[in-house]
Parts: structure tokens; sequence; C-alpha cells
């Protein structure tokens, strides 16, 4: 008992003499804030959806987005009709920045005309993936219920190009 006591003594004596491994740190250094991005949307509340300017809810869609012809796309869609007859169509959609001299453009298209109608830019207020759309009409455009998303060129040409980089369509639902 001694002998092995006395061993393990002295091991424990030689692994104090081995110098430590020096620690690495991680460390995050934060410059700023980057800011914040904020979102009017409509919410139930109480079983009903109700908007402070444009009144209550009748009519509601929703889909999802998806990257086409190789683009790497994702967001979620909404549109809402409201009592004072405001349609309010929103896409939050996860892009790559588009490239310099060119844009983003949201379309509503009309499945069975084909007609379009331009919901305008997409931004994004971080310079990143993220980018928003809100668009307004005072008009029904409820049978518009393709949503496209396209890359343009900043060149002053209003009508959509034909590179469509995202594609999604609105089902409606009762609330």
């Amino acid at each position: 008992m001694r002998v092995t006591l006395t061993l393990l003594s002295a091991l424990f004596v030689l692994s104090s003499c081995v110098p430590a491994k020096p620690k690495t740190e991680t460390s995050v250094k934060v410059e700023g804030s980057y800011g914040t991005e904020l979102f009017n949307q409509a919410m139930p509340s109480g079983g009903n959806v109700s908007d402070p300017t444009h009144g209550d809810e009748v009519w509601f869609a929703y889909g999802a987005v998806a990257g086409v012809g190789g683009a790497a796309a994702n967001g979620v869609l909404m549109a809402h009709l409201f009592a004072d007859g405001t349609f309010v169509h929103t896409a939050q959609v996860n892009i790559a920045m588009a490239p310099e001299g060119s844009f983003y453009e949201g379309w509503l298209r009309d499945p069975d005309t084909g007609d379009t109608v331009s919901t305008g830019h997409l931004t994004s207020h971080f310079g990143d993936a993220r980018h928003f759309l809100k668009f307004e009409a005072d008009r029904d455009v409820r049978e518009y219920m393709e949503v496209l998303i396209t890359l343009e060129a900043d060149d002053g040409n209003p009508a959509p190009s034909a590179a469509k980089v995202a594609r999604g369509v609105l089902r409606v639902t009762q609330r």
C-alpha cells in the first residue's frame, strides 16, 4: 500500500511540473448595432384581424416562395384584402444580394390571363440575404395568386425580365 501511495504521489508531483497548455480564447467584438428591422403586419387579435388604417380583414392568403432556375431562395408570402378595399401583399425572401447594376423585383401574376402587376423592388435593409417587399393597392387583385421574383437590370425598362429567380403561389385560407 505504501509503495502504491508513494508511486501515485510521485506521478502527481511530476505531472504538476509539465507546463500547462496555453488556453485559446475566442471572442467576438461588437462595434455597434446593425440596426432594427421592423415589419408592421396585421395579426389576429381576439379571433379577428384588423389593421388600424384599413379596417377588418375580409380575405387572406399565404404561401411559400422557392428559388427557380438554380437560384437559392426561400421565404414567406402573405396577402390581405381589407374592408376599405385595400389589398396588401408582403414578401420576406432570403436570396443572395443582387449583382451590381441589378435588383430583384416582385410581381403578382394572374395564372388564368398571364397579366402581371409589379409589386416593386425587394429591399435588403442590412445588405445580406434578407429581403422584404410590401405592396399596397387600392384595388382588388385577388385573382393574381402567383408571385414571381425576377432579377432586373437597372436600366429603366419597366417590363419584367425573363430572369425568374423565385416563385410562389398564394393559398386562400379562412381565419
